[in-house]
């Protein structure tokens, strides 16, 4: 079987981390339990205040929490986005895998660094499950684990009936069958996947790119998968995972000095931050390196997928909380507005918020008729993680040679190059 060859720095850094990393267990599976026996007790935090995505600052109701609801609200959200990382992890499992089967030379460097991490994201799904297991236990309630990650399209904004129709078992249709078959028949078939896309919507276009960084590879001979320049796909593809959890990861604990955080929670996360920051480096490097030996019809077919999820990304991405909200109520869904209403309604199922029961719709509705002059600002928290995204999406962008459409983005193209510009974060700030 041919095998791709790359320059072997790669490798050697990504060794030389791995190794330092685990000179002394990392698994995140002893404090997953260690939370699961303690439960949600005290008043300490499972996040940043500002974290929460909710209007704290402006909403009268989630200011009268006391410090206790606080912990139950705040814990409920850190099982809720581990939730979300977990089922996103789940697809690098298959992915990796192939990669490294398809791609590489089997025992080499690249193949088992892939593999290594494989194990990781293991441990971390095990141990954020029990953690949301902990956490539905503690609040009375029993709910499904299972939900659609960032490769099922929520890398952006999405229609509601698109979210509803998601499955995430695998089925393959005749549809798929095209993409495969034309994946079979080499690189010069690959704008007939582009057109393919072109010609429907979104939920068809991330279903796609689901299966080809996924099954397909799995069904697909080896020359195949590297002609058509999968595994560049993929790890790019996964960069841009990287950066979405690892922007929400970094400052679940900001200001550790201001505020008292639950040790166990910020265990657990700083852990994961740890592996995440050398999966982040082999979706990057090794993801580019298999870029810039792919066929030129391969380079253009990864350019044009990645332009897709970028644009995506960033149209979703640098949106204010209001603005989502607006969308949410036309039927629009955003993950981290998804994911801290579904927080708020599920802690009001614990005992001791009994006396914070609300109709969430009403809430929702109190939010967007708040005074006009916050649905262009941005808090201390927000204004970090816009210009962390910024820079990261920048290096990709040049990598890779996009030119992004900045008519269709509009101002948040605009609001992505003055994120970029950021010098100094302030307490707030108004936004184009």
């Amino acid at each position: 079987m041919s095998t791709v060859k790359i320059d072997n720095r790669i490798p050697k850094i990504q060794n030389k981390l791995f190794e330092q990393a685990h000179t002394n267990s990392l698994e995140l599976k002893p404090v997953a339990i260690a939370m699961s026996k303690q439960g949600i007790k005290g008043e300490k935090l499972y996040s940043h205040p500002g974290m929460l995505p909710l209007p704290v600052p402006i909403c009268e109701y989630l200011l009268s929490f006391n410090a206790r609801q606080m912990t139950i609200l705040s814990a409920t959200f850190f099982a809720n986005l581990y939730k979300y990382v977990a089922n996103s992890e789940y697809q690098s499992l298959i992915s990796n895998m192939s990669i490294a089967e398809k791609v590489f030379a089997s025992y080499s460097d690249e193949f088992m660094i892939l593999h290594q991490e494989t194990n990781e994201e293991m441990d971390h799904i095990w141990s954020f499950r029990t953690v949301y297991s902990m956490v539905c236990r503690e609040i009375g309630i029993q709910s499904s684990f299972n939900e659609p990650g960032f490769f099922y399209g929520s890398v952006g904004a999405i229609p509601q009936s698109d979210f509803d129709s998601f499955d995430t078992r695998f089925t393959f249709d005749e549809e798929l069958n095209e993409t495969l078959s034309n994946l079979q028949k080499g690189k010069s078939f690959l704008k007939n996947i582009v057109e393919q896309t072109q010609q429907q919507g979104s939920n068809f276009t991330y279903r796609t790119l689901r299966f080809m960084i996924g099954d397909a590879m799995r069904m697909l001979p080896a020359e195949k998968v590297q002609e058509s320049g999968l595994g560049s796909l993929t790890l790019l593809y996964r960069y841009m995972a990287n950066v979405e959890l690892k922007k929400s990861e970094a400052y679940l604990f900001d200001s550790p000095e201001k505020f008292d955080y639950e040790p166990l929670a910020f265990e657990l996360n700083q852990g994961h931050l740890t592996d995440e920051a050398r999966h982040y480096t082999t979706s990057f490097d090794l993801g580019v390196e298999l870029y810039r030996v792919a066929p030129p019809e391969a380079q253009d077919f990864i350019r044009y997928f990645m332009q897709l999820i970028v644009e995506d990304y960033i149209s979703a991405s640098f949106t204010t909380y209001l603005e989502k909200l607006d969308l949410t109520v036309q039927g629009i869904m955003l993950t981290d507005v998804r994911i801290g209403l579904n927080s708020l309604s599920m802690s009001l199922h614990h005992p001791e918020l009994a006396d914070k029961q609300v109709d969430i719709n009403q809430l929702v509705h109190s939010w967007r008729q708040v005074s006009s002059k916050w649905r262009n600002i941005i808090g201390y928290i927000e204004q970090k993680s816009w210009q962390y995204k910024s820079q990261q999406l920048e290096r990709l962008i040049k990598e890779l040679g996009l030119e992004l459409n900045t008519t269709k983005l509009g101002n948040r193209y605009e609001r992505y190059k003055d994120a970029l510009a950021i010098k100094e974060i302030q307490k707030v700030v108004e936004v184009a």
